[in-house]
């Protein structure tokens, strides 16, 4: 139990320090201001698109009023679209625009530039063992 203890320790410290590098950061880019919420949405939506709105909430974990009013400011800010679904047209689908899809890549830019950062004590063998570790989960 200890051991569970220590490593949730450390894994939060390490999402705290990740997310610290990424919001100093990010504000660069972020001139939608959509903050940290919205990035997640976006970066979500670029793995998964086209995605359904019921889909993005149970793989966000979010409730779906929350998702809607967020996923309608980054529609009203021309980075995301929504179309409906071909097989069934009471669901809607979201897809990122190009304006969204280069903030994604400018995040991944970021992040990337973050991630570097804080594994600089790692040798390359190591980080291969970090990406290994993290993908199996």
């Amino acid at each position: 139990m200890q051991q569970t203890s220590d490593l949730a320790f450390v894994v939060d410290r390490f999402m705290r320090r990740i997310h610290a590098g990424l919001h100093q950061q990010a504000v660069q880019v972020d001139t939608d201001r959509i903050g940290p919420f919205g990035g997640m949405i976006l970066m979500a939506v670029a793995e998964m698109e086209p995605v359904s709105i019921h889909a993005l909430v149970a793989h966000m974990a979010r409730d779906k009023s929350q998702m809607t009013r967020s996923l309608r400011m980054l529609e009203e800010r021309g980075l995301i679209a929504r179309a409906g679904c071909p097989e069934d047209g009471r669901v809607s689908l979201v897809s990122l625009t190009s304006k969204g899809r280069d903030l994604v890549a400018a995040f991944q830019r970021i992040l990337s530039e973050v991630l570097d950062g804080l594994m600089v004590p790692l040798g390359q063998a190591e980080r291969a063992q970090l990406s290994a570790l993290l993908r199996r989960l």
